[in-house]
């Protein structure tokens, strides 16, 4: 983007990038200490400051690869959307048809929701971590400096990160359509009234009619677990972008940037988080209006995006097929017209 597009095009993109993942992250921390509060009980700013502490301390002295593997475990408590699914009261008949055939209503709150859908699924991050991450891992096999190799392992090595991404987003869209389904059968069938932004304690009670009395510190797990999980790829992505848009060379200064960078949106976040408990904010508000703002600001990102995957002087033989390209420009004009929907609904 920086070398084929105007500079604050890109800086702006940057930018926007940054301000959404820190507050994503702050969203994360509040919601790990809301969650050891639903645990153990005790002081909401003290876990928050503690969890934040302790993730910064795993992504400095622990590779993540290998805590993920345990902490991955925790997230083992997102199933229990599943086990509602089978005891309670669901229309499959309507589930099915709307799955395919959904109901839209013309009000700020459907629309919001459908912006924050579509925010947190085209997440900022997952724009650059991915390109990012191939990038490291092919300058670390020594790839990147040989021709020869990648003319004959180009082919293989696209097809693993195609399978790679396949499954892992077939698998979050599953976990997030259980989420959505179980909380419209037992939250939105109960409290139809209830906000998009909810407390996380309104929030666990989706899951009571599996966990029962230990919703609460089953969602904790699941929060604990995922927030954790979550905060080195944010914290990482974004201080990546940020080196990208100053173009250092790589090598051991560069990472000494990136390193510093982290540590400070890790900083900036945590503060964040207190303010946003210190004024009241519940974290699945925060992550509500997170995703939201991700929602009403990828747009231009997207439509760059897109133009620049079938540019063949920027990304030469891997030029996106075309059937690619018609479903990115469905998902970038759907998201474009939710969000002009809602800006109208927005005036007086």
């Amino acid at each position: 983007m920086r070398e084929h597009y105007s500079r604050w095009l890109f800086l702006l993109a940057v930018a926007r990038f940054l301000g959404a993942n820190t507050v994503n992250m702050a969203a994360d921390m509040l919601a790990m200490g809301e969650a050891a509060q639903l645990i153990f009980r005790g002081s909401v700013p003290l876990f928050t400051v503690f969890f934040a502490g302790m993730s910064l301390a795993l992504q400095w002295w622990v590779p993540y690869a290998r805590y993920a593997n345990y902490l991955k475990w925790l997230a083992l408590s997102l199933f229990c959307y599943a086990g509602v699914m089978l005891v309670a009261d669901v229309p499959w008949r309507t589930l099915a048809w709307r799955a395919f055939v959904p109901h839209i209503s013309w009000s700020e709150d459907y629309l919001g929701m459908l912006l924050a859908v579509l925010g947190t699924t085209v997440s900022p991050y997952l724009l650059f971590s991915q390109a990012e991450q191939e990038v490291e891992e092919g300058s670390h096999d020594g790839t990147q400096d040989s021709s020869r190799v990648q003319q004959k392992d180009v082919r293989q090595q696209l097809k693993k990160i195609r399978s790679d991404i396949l499954v892992r987003t077939s698998m979050s869209n599953v976990c997030g359509a259980l989420i959505l389904c179980a909380a419209a059968a037992t939250l939105h069938a109960t409290h139809a009234s209830l906000t998009p932004s909810g407390s996380t304690r309104e929030a666990a009670q989706a899951i009571a009619p599996v966990a029962g009395a230990y919703a609460q510190p089953l969602l904790g797990l699941a929060l604990l677990g995922t927030a954790l999980l979550a905060l080195p790829p944010l914290a990482g992505s974004a201080a990546h972008a940020a080196a990208s848009s100053f173009g250092w060379q790589r090598g051991t200064q560069r990472d000494r940037r990136i390193a510093a960078i982290l540590v400070l949106l890790m900083a900036v976040s945590t503060i964040v988080a207190l303010l946003f408990g210190a004024f009241g904010v519940d974290p699945l508000r925060a992550c509500y209006w997170s995703a939201l703002t991700n929602g009403m600001t990828v747009s231009p990102v997207l439509i760059l995006l897109v133009l620049l995957s079938a540019r063949r002087e920027a990304v030469g033989e891997m030029k996106a097929h075309w059937f690619t390209r018609a479903l990115c420009w469905l998902a970038t004009i759907t998201t474009c017209a939710a969000l002009a929907a809602h800006v109208v609904l927005q005036l007086p």
